[in-house]
């Protein structure tokens, strides 16, 4: 997903010519399947409509979440963000930099400050006592069409701004970027995707789903379903879901915040990590634990439709604490996990 800053240069961008002072921090590759030359204008308003004015994802994962709480009190202890360190105040806009063919140009609206709009790129500015920052877009020919590529100029504040980009660094292009990219992804992938039907809840989700989840006693149950046609096995669909092992995100998430105990190498009889604990006609259980909770996946594929559900019991009072808040990410997610096995399979197909 990210790419060598000499991908942003090598490209023949507009705002080369007027972001002299600004380095190249970082290079993302958001990946549109199917897109034609004349799609940017829609590769853009999925990306834009994914990004909040602080330069994250608009729908946060928990670990970007924490970061941006410490963010917006560091900021509000040492005042980074205040009216007097923005654009138009603490430094100039880089629409004052335009040449006239550009300044005549519409300058769109985004969460940023928008600078310039193209039919092939557009430009977006944020300042705060730290940084001036743009934010590029712009539309790459790759093989098989084009996708979007993000990348991000920065000019820091004197020595106080370089070690504050030094500091956040690790964050931004472990976390935050790669969260910001993927939820890009998806709002181009949901254009014209089926919709992903979700229930939640022990009462809510059908008795005929429980009862594959094997946990009558279960504390916490949610079912998605995508309608497709993509041809898979449930332990294809689960592999295309989750992989063959877990990643290190996931291992955050399952392993470092709920304690479940994931198998490490790569085995037939796990999924990420996860045991395959029982099979029937058109679906597959995977099963986890930790000491204060016990987890269940199913996968359900048959009758054109593919569907995951997860079921939880809370052996200890902590879950009740833990799992809640995680769980709400955890709903975000599920129907981009669909969506995203549903393109794995349709690509191995092809």
């Amino acid at each position: 997903m990210r790419l060598p800053n000499g991908a942003h240069a090598a490209r023949p961008w507009r705002i080369h010519e007027i972001a002299d002072g600004f380095r190249v921090e970082d290079v993302w590759a958001i990946r549109t399947p199917g897109a034609g030359p004349d799609d940017f204008p829609a590769a853009r308003a999925a990306a834009l409509a994914t990004m909040r004015p602080s330069g994250g994802p608009a729908k946060d994962p928990l670990p970007v979440r924490l970061l941006f709480a410490a963010r917006r009190r560091l900021g509000a202890l040492f005042g980074w963000d205040g009216p007097e360190t923005g654009v138009g105040t603490r430094v100039r806009s880089l629409r004052d930099r335009l040449p006239d063919d550009l300044r005549a140009a519409p300058a769109g609206s985004a969460p940023f400050t928008p600078v310039y709009e193209l039919d092939d790129e557009c430009a977006l500015e944020r300042a705060s006592a730290t940084v001036h920052a743009v934010i590029h877009l712009g539309w790459a020919p790759v093989e098989g069409g084009h996708e979007l590529r993000m990348a991000v100029l920065v000019k820091p504040a004197g020595l106080p701004g370089r070690l504050y980009m030094a500091a956040i660094a690790p964050f931004r292009r472990l976390v935050v970027f790669p969260a910001l990219v993927r939820q890009c992804e998806q709002a181009w992938r949901d254009r014209d995707a089926a919709p992903v039907t979700g229930v939640v809840g022990t009462r809510d989700v059908p008795e005929s789903v429980r009862a594959l989840g094997a946990l009558p006693d279960g504390d916490y149950v949610d079912h998605f379903t995508l309608p497709t046609d993509a041809d898979a096995t449930p332990e294809q669909w689960a592999r295309a879901m989750f992989g063959d092992v877990p990643t290190p995100a996931e291992r955050l998430i399952w392993s470092g915040l709920l304690g479940i105990r994931l198998s490490r190498g790569r085995s037939p009889d796990t999924v990420a990590g996860w045991r395959i604990a029982e099979r029937g006609e058109g679906w597959i259980r995977l099963e986890a634990a930790s000491w204060f909770l016990t987890d269940r996946l199913v996968v359900q594929a048959a009758d054109g439709r593919v569907s995951l559900g997860t079921f939880l019991r809370y052996d200890r009072p902590l879950g009740r604490y833990v799992w809640p808040p995680l769980a709400a990410v955890h709903r975000r997610l599920a129907p981009g996990l669909l969506r995203e096995a549903e393109e794995k399979i349709r690509a191995r197909d092809e």
